[in-house]
């Protein structure tokens, strides 16, 4: 395990960041890294399998509304560390995301 990793597991106090789960736990890119999300610790969730490959998980099938919640959280963090809409896209994988009204 690197130092990233055991800094993600740390902060999760090594269970699922979503449900708590302390079992098959995996990282997540919120942002893909092949979309330009960085490979950091900002940027990395802690998942269950369920949470990440379930039904409901990021890359289920009902998955869409999870993995808008994170992107829409993440960028919510780089705009409260006051990066401008430029940077906030860069990181965001080129967009940015809003809620549906």
């Amino acid at each position: 395990m690197n130092k990233l990793e055991e800094k993600l597991y740390e902060r999760a106090n090594y269970s699922c960041e979503v449900c708590g789960s302390k079992s098959g736990l995996q990282k997540h890119h919120i942002v893909k890294r092949s979309q330009g999300g960085p490979d950091t610790l900002l940027n990395l969730i802690l998942l269950c399998w369920e949470c990440h490959h379930g039904t409901y998980g990021i890359h289920g099938k009902y998955g869409n509304k999870l993995d808008l919640e994170l992107k829409l959280d993440l960028q919510q963090k780089y705009f409260n560390q006051s990066k401008t809409e430029k940077e906030v896209r860069k990181l965001m994988g080129g967009k940015l995301y809003f809620k549906d009204l």
